[in-house]
């Protein structure tokens, strides 16, 4: 493989992301996973004190012990931004922010993947019909997620389950029950592809994951 086929993510929790890795490595057979954590070699009461800064944008985000935090995405870009240049110093040919809300810009030396940027292009590349579903992690990021999707031109119908809780899977999937839905988004880099699988089975609709559709465009970008 040559020297420099390395793709980079960066999620906004804490690594290790193993599954992360297979989810990227899969769409980027001939190229490196290097992952990477905004929150990695920070205490306990470092984030902790992120968690408890108001916000209107929270992020759920995964720590390395298994736990979970809901963090402002103001106190979180600055680290992925942080991470995002250090992957690039080491050789990636692009970075992927593993977060699929409204971040803004990271500057970088090499091209950054933002997927919130990228779905709604995608969406839009599919059908004219802006009335779509939605399906953010938490219940806290409902009215974030649909300030952004309005402000990209849909119409939402948004929603939340945790991609650890099952009965939230059950309540979105009901309330996705829309026949004027044209197509549902996973907003939120948990919901993997069995997670896509089985919502779409249960509910009958296209789905669309943010996690696997912005693994198979990054994949393009280090193809050897």
């Amino acid at each position: 493989m040559p020297i420099g086929h390395v793709l980079g993510v960066v999620t906004i929790g804490q690594t290790p992301r193993p599954d992360l890795e297979r989810a990227f490595q899969a769409h980027a057979p001939g190229a490196s996973v290097l992952v990477r954590g905004a929150l990695d070699g920070l205490s306990h009461e470092h984030i902790d004190a992120l968690a408890a800064r108001p916000t209107d944008y929270p992020l759920l985000v995964r720590l390395a012990d298994g736990g979970t935090r809901q963090i402002p995405l103001e106190a979180i870009h600055p680290l992925v931004s942080a991470r995002a240049r250090e992957i690039a110093r080491l050789g990636a040919r692009a970075v992927v922010v593993a977060c699929a809300g409204g971040f803004p810009d990271v500057a970088c030396d090499v091209p950054v993947l933002l997927p919130g940027r990228i779905l709604p292009a995608v969406v839009s590349a599919i059908t004219r019909d802006r009335r779509i579903g939605v399906v953010a992690p938490i219940r806290s990021q409902v009215p974030a997620a649909l300030g952004k999707w309005s402000g990209d031109g849909f119409d939402p119908v948004v929603t939340w389950a945790s991609p650890a809780a099952p009965a939230e899977f059950e309540a979105a999937c009901a309330r996705m029950d829309d026949p004027t839905l044209a197509l549902v988004v996973l907003d939120c880099f948990g919901h993997d592809d069995d997670y896509a699988r089985a919502f779409s089975t249960r509910t009958g609709k296209l789905v669309l994951a943010a996690q696997s559709v912005t693994a198979r465009i990054a994949g393009e970008l280090v193809r050897g």
